[in-house]
């Protein structure tokens, strides 16, 4: 395997890993008290998808490796 393209394709995941955990961090600061949970349906898909898009990362980075 290319180590160049391994590197290219290695480093385009890291930072898209790094702007989802950044979007990540600023949905996990959203004040929420006083509101009541069925109210944050959709926070909670948005934060569970950005761990799914974390998570899948991840393992392509360790399918790399």
């Amino acid at each position: 395997m290319n180590k160049k393209t391994v590197k290219d394709v290695e480093r385009h995941i890291l930072e898209s890993m790094m702007k989802d955990e950044k979007a990540l961090k600023e949905l996990l600061k959203v004040e929420t008290d006083g509101i009541p949970y069925e109210q944050l349906d959709g926070l909670m898909v948005r934060i569970e998808q950005l761990l799914g898009r974390i998570s899948t990362n991840q393992n392509k980075i360790m399918l790399l490796q």
